[in-house]
């Protein structure tokens, strides 16, 4: 069997779970929207966008740093027992320092960051359950029991989400009243995946070397956690300067629209996923470099045909996703779309700084893109309007694009085409350009 057949064999499931999940968070998109309004639908997003960011500095990178000690490990069911506990006490702890912090906060005031007290409840209550589900699957699935750990997932999922239209339709249509009924879905979803991952928990014991491989883990990891945040600051970053320039209101249409120019996003992130075990175990082969190689190109060459599949729909999705009160938002999906997929190339290249141990280089590069899309922007936004926070966006991801590509390849070398990457971002701005310029 080829890599490429082999990856996709072996993303199908990761895809289920993420996709599913990912898919059911889509779904209930147009309910909310028109339920609960633009205003409260900006509350909305920023729960998600504070929940992602909470839910990174728990799990701390081990998604990604974890990935090559299983791949070298992967039948070791001691070690597998030992990494999964303890990483499961250690974001728990985490979460419980963070949440009070926020009580401390909140003592103080009645929202924080437009989110009252109720709301950050949910937040903290909604990372714990999601945490238990998310490092469950992330180990059962190197125990290739990816197709138990899918499913249930998705099951998690699907209860919080009906469990939560329940409460909105039948409680309060409020955006905390679906937040009440999606919490108490997910904890059942999470007691669910603690049972089927009961065997790691019984069997749990302390290795000898429990310190020297915990060292190793947080040193893989740990340097993820800047680089996620950096994605995450980014849309913060959005956010915040357009709360400063313009508004809430401004905030609901465009939270409905980066909701929906995610889907290409988190396709592409799944399938990444899927792939990953593949790439890492092969990458010293020539089959290997050629599929990591081919693999960040295609995702390049996507860029712009997503856009140009965009176009002449964002009237069309916004009518449906959102209604007539979002339709002035429309002009901004095939910008916001390729403005995504920009800043998220790192998903698809980078290797060299984890097959080489250089994953501290991410640290300066994750900081240095936070500055920079807070700076793009302000600037673009204060005088083009609103699609200039997206153009400043976009050029933040052209930017950590050629940078963290240029130090990957000195690490370990894949080849990738700078010429393809230029070509890519010239047609891009041009694209992203054109059509905002056209739209105001």
């Amino acid at each position: 069997m080829s890599l490429a057949k082999k990856g996709l064999s072996d993303s199908k499931y990761y895809l289920i779970a993420n996709v599913g999940n990912k898919a059911l968070a889509f779904l209930i998109i147009p309910i909310l929207a028109k339920t609960v309004g633009v205003e409260q639908f900006a509350i909305y997003d920023i729960f998600l966008i504070t929940s992602g960011i909470i839910n990174i500095i728990i799990i701390l990178g081990i998604d990604s740093g974890i990935a090559i000690l299983l791949a070298e490990s992967k039948n070791n069911d001691t070690l597998l027992s030992f990494f999964y506990l303890s990483t499961l006490l250690i974001s728990t702890a985490i979460l419980f320092f963070i949440s009070i912090i926020l009580m401390v906060i909140l003592s103080y005031t009645d929202k924080f960051f437009l989110l009252n007290r109720e709301v950050w409840s949910y937040i903290v209550l909604y990372e714990l359950f999601v945490m238990i589900n998310y490092h469950t699957f992330n180990f059962l699935r190197w125990r290739e029991r990816a197709k138990e750990a899918s499913f249930v997932t998705l099951f998690s999922y699907m209860l919080g989400m009906l469990v939560g239209l329940y409460f909105l339709y039948m409680v309060e249509p409020t955006v905390e009243s679906y937040l009440q009924g999606l919490v108490i879905g997910l904890f059942l979803g999470a007691l669910i995946s603690l049972y089927i991952s009961r065997a790691y928990i019984l069997n749990f014991k302390v290795i000898d070397n429990a310190k020297q491989l915990l060292k190793e883990l947080f040193k893989l990891s740990l340097p993820f956690v800047p680089s996620y945040l950096a994605n995450s600051f980014v849309q913060m970053a959005d956010r915040v300067v357009i709360l400063a320039l313009f508004g809430q209101h401004e905030l609901g249409l465009y939270a409905l629209v980066s909701k929906l120019a995610n889907i290409p996003q988190i396709l592409l992130g799944t399938v990444t996923g899927g792939f990953m075990p593949v790439m890492l175990g092969n990458y010293s082969t020539p089959k290997g470099q050629h599929l990591i190689k081919n693999f960040f190109h295609i995702y390049l060459l996507l860029i712009p045909v997503a856009f140009l599949i965009a176009y002449p729909l964002s009237d069309m999705a916004i009518e449906f996703f959102g209604g007539a009160e979002y339709a002035e938002g429309s002009y901004l999906l095939p910008m916001m779309l390729v403005s995504i997929l920009f800043i998220n190339t790192t998903q698809a290249n980078g290797f060299g700084y984890l097959i080489e141990r250089k994953t501290h280089y991410i640290i300066y590069i994750s900081f240095l893109a936070v500055a920079v899309n807070y700076m793009a922007s302000f600037i673009f936004g204060y005088y083009l309007g609103l699609w200039g926070v997206i153009l400043g966006t976009l050029v933040t991801g052209i930017f950590i694009t050629y940078l963290y590509t240029y130090y990957s390849e000195k690490f370990y070398r894949f080849n990738y085409s700078f010429s393809l990457i230029t070509v890519i971002t010239i047609v891009s701005l041009i694209l992203v350009i054109f059509n905002g310029k056209g739209a105001v």
